[in-house]
């Protein structure tokens, strides 16, 4: 290992966090990671946060996709300017660019239940079955050990499943919930009530940008996410930022904007035709 290298690691400054990132195949890597490089720290820039600050992908891939495990494997990308160093955790790994690291990457799940809802299993590299009971999906990320988020969805709040979500802010499992917001939702289309009455329960709404599976959108990781001052652990991020989440006493503080309603509705039209043609 290079000096350099070594004397980046250990704990890092304010650390920008994106918490629901897909690295699909139609994504060109070396665009995906250099974007994601970017936008974190053009968003530095915007916060003013100054010193040592480096960014967080938190993936939440779906059962067809294994790119946290394809990266170690990789071990190096783009002729060898970003390098992928696996943590001492097992569910992270830091992503260095011309010797220097630059990005962590930590392991985590989507899972599609049976309702059609979402569940995230963040900072957690097992394998969940989709199809399931939502209940059932939740209860199997906790086992894991993950952290639970439940992940807003254009049109999957509202009627019965909307309803549902309700059912499990009063619920048992509560107090082991997180939301998620997106950066693909409509901005003047105002937060979903499930967010504010949330808050006030103290489940907090982690923000991310939950990238689409089309080859422009490797350029988005990285624009919408949440800012943790306190130091972590680059060789332990994964516990660390989960650590860091669970302890928060108050709602972390979000970065960037969510869609306008020309992206908007340019991303839906897109995933339309997309599911209708019956194409990945």
């Amino acid at each position: 290992m290079q000096q350099t290298e070594a004397q980046s690691r250990g704990d890092s400054g304010a650390v920008l966090v994106d918490t629901h990132v897909h690295l699909y195949d139609c994504y060109d890597r070396a665009l995906f990671f250099d974007s994601a490089y970017a936008n974190f720290q053009s968003a530095a820039s915007t916060l003013g946060v100054a010193g040592d600050v480096i960014g967080c992908m938190m993936l939440t891939e779906t059962s067809r996709d294994h790119a946290f495990e394809s990266l170690i494997a990789q071990h190096e990308l783009d002729g060898g300017r970003w390098r992928f160093h696996p943590g001492a955790d097992s569910r992270s790994l830091l992503a260095a660019r011309d010797g220097k690291d630059a990005l962590i990457v930590i392991a985590g799940r989507q899972i599609v239940t049976r309702e059609g809802l979402e569940v995230l299993a963040l900072c957690c590299n097992e394998q969940f079955n989709d199809g399931r009971p939502i209940e059932h999906s939740i209860e199997k990320v906790i086992e894991a050990d993950g952290l639970v988020v439940l992940p807003y969805g254009v049109g999957k709040w509202s009627g019965a499943r909307g309803l549902m979500i309700d059912k499990l802010l009063d619920g048992p499992l509560a107090s082991r919930l997180l939301l998620g917001d997106n950066a693909g939702r409509l901005a003047m289309g105002g937060e979903p009530k499930q967010f504010a009455r949330a808050n006030k329960q103290g489940i907090w709404v982690l923000p991310g940008t939950d990238p689409l599976p089309f080859a422009d959108e490797a350029r988005s990781a990285g624009r919408y996410g949440m800012l943790i001052k306190d130091h972590v652990n680059r060789e332990h991020a994964a516990d660390g930022i989960k650590q860091w989440i669970q302890a928060a006493s108050a709602q972390p503080m979000v970065y960037g904007r969510t869609d306008g309603p020309v992206r908007f509705f340019k991303k839906q039209v897109r995933m339309q035709l997309r599911k209708r043609l019956g194409k990945r």
